[in-house]
């Protein structure tokens, strides 16, 4: 509950921040038309005296009124590149304030993930080594164990995939594979029961490794956020390509929401999300896999009592 009372108040400094710097946009811009608007007034009030005095020396004909229209439009331009500068310099500035927020709130999610599966394992271990317990009860201890070992990994996987992404190491050791063994494999090696529903056989030309990391994202995924439901995997294929998804049935997400929850970072703002583990990278590093194999990746809600649908779309081989 701290934490997410910690989180909650992060959000408002930033928020409060950023609203700060609109104010203070908005004052800067006001105060430049207002200056520019006040000497253009002048130059014109200044141009009507010469005029004056121009007309009663030498009549209407001798007068010009160019320089008018060229005072003005100078003003015009130099208030519009004022404008344009301020805009400039307050889109980077809440650009960096926001580049830098994000970085703190990913150091405190890794710290904070890091220390959640390490605490339960030592938990797990000092209670195995002091405590006489019967076969079962130290099976599912064991069990606990290799479940926080399991989600450590996850974590790591991600965080190594997600560096290699950024300095454009992570490389592509494709394979054709049967998508249905691929699959059946993937469900008899998960800890937990899944379901699988396969509609039409298909071949992908794919990187296994990469592949078994959008799938883990997907079930993770699924079990966290599926309300005790199992999660399914599909198999289906739309003209030239593999579908390969995961449905839940946990709550349905708001439309708004799900090209967002592709980016780096994104979790949707909601009170529960704070009570959650993760750092905001599982959908972004399956939808750069996805493009990395020629394809997509997407999300979509489903009709009671189904909750969403997350699949990637790659190229089936023929």
């Amino acid at each position: 509950m701290q934490q997410e009372f910690g989180g909650l108040a992060n959000l408002s400094r930033v928020s409060l921040r950023s609203a700060i710097y609109t104010i203070i946009f908005v004052l800067a811009i006001i105060m430049v038309i207002t200056l520019l608007v006040l000497w253009n007034l002048y130059i014109i009030q200044d141009y009507r005296t010469i005029k004056g005095l121009h007309i009663a020396m030498y009549g209407q004909s001798h007068v010009h009124t160019t320089v008018r229209w060229f005072v003005l439009a100078m003003g015009i331009a130099f208030l519009a590149i004022v404008i344009a500068v301020l805009s400039v310099f307050y889109a980077n500035t809440l650009r960096g304030n926001r580049f830098k927020q994000q970085q703190r709130d990913f150091a405190n999610m890794v710290t904070h993930e890091l220390r959640l599966p390490l605490s339960s394992i030592q938990i797990f271990a000092q209670t195995l080594r002091q405590r006489i317990m019967d076969p079962d009860e130290r099976d599912r201890f064991a069990d606990g164990i290799l479940s926080e070992c399991s989600r450590l990994g996850l974590l790591i996987d991600q965080l190594l995939k997600f560096q290699q992404m950024e300095q454009g190491k992570l490389t592509l050791r494709r394979v054709q594979l049967d998508a249905v063994r691929f699959l059946e494999d993937f469900v008899a090696r998960w800890p937990r029961p899944l379901k699988l529903r396969v509609e039409e056989t298909v071949r992908v030309d794919a990187d296994p490794l990469l592949l078994e990391l959008v799938l883990t994202n997907f079930v993770t995924n699924a079990e966290k956020y599926g309300r005790g439901s199992v999660p399914e995997i599909v198999l289906s294929r739309s003209g030239g390509d593999a579908n390969l998804a995961v449905r839940d049935q946990g709550r349905t997400l708001d439309r708004k929401y799900l090209k967002r929850i592709f980016r780096k970072f994104y979790r949707v703002p909601n009170l529960n999300t704070r009570r959650q583990n993760g750092i905001g990278l599982g959908l972004y590093i399956v939808k750069q896999i996805a493009e990395m194999h020629g394809g997509s990746a997407h999300a979509i809600p489903l009709e009671p009592p189904m909750g969403n649908e997350f699949f990637i779309r790659i190229p089936a081989v023929n």
